[in-house]
């Protein structure tokens, strides 16, 4: 409606609640906000254009129509100085240049000529200075000059005189044009030559100088991105640009990027580095990541920015590890780098830039990881991480003490400026602790970019035991109970992990069972539960992920299980069955994890994979989620999810959770559901209503706990206790959500 209001001819007002209608439509649309941004013009609104100008600047590279409607809008201030100089700094003085990139030019072009003729004065003509016969300076209205002395001249030669003054000028000469081809020849190969000569004396170490500062001067700062063109295969967003040079311009290349789980991270760190190689701002580069991740940062920049790597996955590490640590270029496993021998190489280097990846494994200053990124010697440092803080805020006295040495002398003035005694994840003040994290962080999310990705369909399969796994489930249960009435401590890990394993698969029940049992070779119990377990074969949940994987054979399905001795089974059955598969878990080396990956992604249909395999890794090829277990904790859920709808995702994702009845996992998946509608919610937002929940224990510890209870009354008080909890945090969270919007709005965007 914008658009055709704007070409209608006869309509000359009512064009900014169009505008407004419009941007609150497609707040993220360039075309949208230029032509908000004329129609305030047209309406001599100009600080109402150049709100939507900022937010056009924001989210993407300035073009000329931008410059045209901001030289506008100055103009409509009365800033006419500024607003020439921004029309010929950008070829846009000439009515014909400026209607080429004017929104409106259609129908509004003599509008735009007479706001530029007022911009440059063009209306406007000499001012008659002198009159018109004498060329003497006029006398002022009333008053006459003096007679000169001398006689005075006939009146005759006075009348003759005005007549030639008033006679028409003859006509000047008649304008032709003409064209006249002209061809110039230009012999540049002794310009050639002398550019393939190295500079004579000093080794030509002036002359890169001068080079490199006249390429920099034609940089123009870093508003212009000069890695942009260089980029392939990669559609970028409007939030990566505008974070891209904040952390260029505003953080000088120290900041933590801590983006929602598929917003991109690792294209802003490549898009970052590639910059600051195109400037020669950077020759050498560590990338420190979790092993599983090496070799997908290999693909990404080498692919995608055109930046080969040397990585701890060559054989040069071990047959010549001095010369592999002093390469220009590096990309290791964070694992392998804080081992002492291959730490001290990197001690006694210096790097322009180190980049690590998951920087969530920092957050222990007393960690090896967080001391040998400490003791780097480093210029720029760039830490990923979608969940910076997990523990309790001295995390991000760590993560500032690493971007800002110094910032704080001590971690006791960090706590007595922004930590709540006794309660360590409570600031003292937030508006103190986010000012401070503005300075040092970008966090960009899906609420703020507008990100729209494919809808997303979860179902929950409930499938039926047989009756040897539902005794012997009820029987692992009651001996847990048991052991918890008895409070010993040291069995609570063992609880947990017996449960988690009986509510996977037999076969990792059995398992669990017979390590408990060897452990107790004086309670005989556990090993004939044992040998129940093994008696019960193959579980409800083996047949319903037969079932699946069976429709629509061709389509790619991600298996997610947590418990090796699962996995194991699952290969097994599915080998037996003649189905296809590719095995990607946390025993793999690197080349063999990326081996998996391609081989799902070519040749099989199905990627059996465990949450230590699959971490970070990006399969937005498959759109087919399948939750053979469930874990308890809510944030693994989501970060599987994450594994297939993110950035790159084109088709709708499915979800389907398998589960059998009358386990935890049938409660935990109820209450999820049911309270907080899990699965309908954009990755990370489960951790910000689970947060409010409890911040001395986590959602699988309260779940584990009212499991546990000896009475059915008991169990069921315990869990509407949770289902509560969970209830009032998601009514919370909305409201502050709500609350966030009406107090900073868009103006408190990170990117």
């Amino acid at each position: 409606m914008l658009e055709a209001a704007l070409l209608d001819l006869d309509r000359d007002t009512g064009f900014l609640p169009l505008a407004d209608a419009a941007v609150r439509a497609h707040p993220g649309e360039g075309g949208i906000l230029l032509l908000a941004a004329t129609a305030a013009l047209l309406e001599r609104h100009p600080e109402r254009a150049q709100t939507y100008l900022r937010r056009f600047f924001k989210r993407f590279v300035p073009i000329q129509s931008y410059h045209l409607l901001a030289a506008l809008a100055l103009a409509q201030q009365g800033k006419m100085v500024r607003a020439r100089s921004v029309l010929q700094t950008h070829g846009l003085a000439s009515p014909f240049s400026a209607g080429l990139h004017f929104p409106a030019a259609m129908t509004r072009r003599a509008w735009l000529t007479r706001e530029l003729a007022g911009i440059f004065e063009r209306h406007k003509t000499p001012s008659a200075k002198r009159s018109a016969g004498t060329g003497k300076r006029a006398a002022p209205p009333g008053k006459s000059r003096g007679a000169a002395p001398g006689p005075r001249r006939p009146a005759a030669r006075d009348a003759a005189q005005a007549a030639l003054q008033t006679q028409d000028k003859p006509a000047g000469l008649a304008r032709i044009e003409i064209s006249v081809p002209v061809s110039t020849e230009i012999d540049f190969g002794p310009l050639m030559a002398a550019l393939d000569t190295p500079p004579a004396g000093d080794d030509g170490v002036w002359y890169e100088l001068r080079e490199r500062h006249a390429r920099l001067g034609l940089a123009q700062g870093f508003d212009e991105l000069l890695c942009l063109p260089h980029l392939r295969g990669i559609e970028t967003f409007w939030y990566q640009v505008e974070t891209v040079r904040k952390v260029l311009k505003q953080f000088r290349g120290r900041v933590l990027l801590a983006d929602e789980v598929g917003l991109g991270k690792t294209v802003e760190a490549g898009m970052v580095l590639k910059e600051y190689l195109l400037r020669n701002m950077v020759e050498s580069v560590l990338v420190l990541t979790p092993a599983s991740l090496v070799g997908q940062w290999r693909e990404e920049l080498e692919g995608k920015f055109d930046i080969a790597c040397a990585t701890t996955h060559d054989a040069r590490l071990r047959s010549d590890p001095e010369g592999f640590w002093n390469e220009n270029r590096l990309i290791a496993s964070l694992p392998l780098a804080r081992r002492s021998e291959h730490a001290a190489r990197l001690r006694e280097r210096n790097f322009d830039l180190v980049i690590v990846d998951e920087a969530h494994h920092l957050r222990d200053r007393a960690s090896q990881s967080y001391k040998l990124v400490d003791s780097l010697n480093k210029r720029f440092l760039l830490l990923l991480s979608a969940t910076p803080v997990q523990n309790d805020l001295t995390e991000l006295y760590n993560v500032l003490t690493l971007l800002r040495p110094g910032i704080f002398k001590t971690l006791k003035d960090f706590r007595a400026a922004h930590m709540t005694p006794g309660k360590p994840r409570q600031p003292a003040d937030p508006e103190g602790l986010r000012a401070l994290m503005r300075a040092a962080m970008v966090r960009n999310t899906r609420a703020v970019v507008a990100l729209a990705l494919p809808r997303r369909h979860a179902t929950t399969i409930r499938v039926e035991g047989s009756e040897q796994e539902r005794a012997a489930y009820q029987e692992l249960t009651a001996a847990t109970r048991r052991l918890a009435a008895a409070k010993t401590s040291s069995n609570r890990l063992a609880l947990h992990h017996l449960l988690g394993a009986a509510g996977s698969s037999p076969a990792a029940a059995a398992a669990a069972v017979e390590r408990f049992a060897e452990r107790h070779p004086d309670e005989p119990g556990w090993r004939a539960l044992a040998e129940r377990w093994v008696a019960a074969g193959n579980g409800g949940k083996e047949a319903g992920l037969l079932d699946l994987l069976r429709r629509n054979p061709e389509e790619k399905k991600l298996v997610f299980v947590h418990y090796r001795d699962t996995l194991d089974h699952l290969a097994g059955l599915l080998d037996s069955e003649g189905i296809a598969f590719a095995r990607f878990d946390g025993g793999l080396s690197g080349p063999e994890k990326d081996a998996a990956i391609a081989r799902f992604r070519d040749e099989v249909p199905v990627l059996l994979c465990t949450e230590s395999g699959g971490e970070g890794r990006n399969i937005q090829f498959c759109n087919t989620l399948i939750n053979f277990d469930v874990p308890w904790n809510p944030m693994a859920i989501e970060q599987r999810i994450g594994r297939i709808d993110r950035i790159g995702q084109k088709r709708e994702v499915f979800i389907f959770n398998l589960v059998t009845s009358g386990t935890l996992e049938e409660q935990i998946l109820h209450i999820l559901d049911e309270k907080i509608s899990m699965f309908e919610l954009v990755v990370g937002e489960v951790g910000a209503i689970l947060g409010g929940l409890d911040e001395d224990r986590d959602f699988a510890e309260l779940m584990l706990d009212a499991w546990l209870q000896t009475t059915e009354a008991g169990r069921g008080e315990a869990l509407a206790a949770i289902a509560g909890r969970l209830d009032k945090a998601k009514h919370q969270h909305d409201v502050a959500k709500e609350l966030d919007e009406s107090l900073f709005g868009e103006d408190f965007e990170a990117t």
